[in-house]
């Protein structure tokens, strides 16, 4: 069932603009990444880590099984950084 559709929430759409996130790159992650979601817990049924951000979402979109409907999304936090030695992390 191929993704032709993303409804954006309100609040997602202002998260996307606050963290200057371009629409068209998650709408792209989301195609890409949805095989490998996982359910998220919250306010939307998955959540997709896509390389520096976070998106949920809900899929299918009530009965359109094309459709998504876009939650939230925001970007990743780093985490502490790892130090090598000898090729092996710390």
């Amino acid at each position: 069932m191929p993704i032709e559709r993303f409804i954006w929430t309100q609040h997602a759409e202002e998260r996307l603009h606050e963290r200057k996130l371009a629409k068209d790159l998650v709408e792209q992650a989301i195609r890409e990444g949805h095989p490998t979601r996982q359910i998220n817990r919250g306010e939307a049924d998955w959540r997709l880590v896509l390389g520096r951000f976070v998106v949920i979402y809900d899929h299918p979109d009530g009965e359109d099984i094309h459709a998504v409907r876009v939650v939230s999304v925001w970007t990743r936090r780093r985490g502490p950084r790892l130090h090598l030695v000898s090729g092996y992390p710390l």
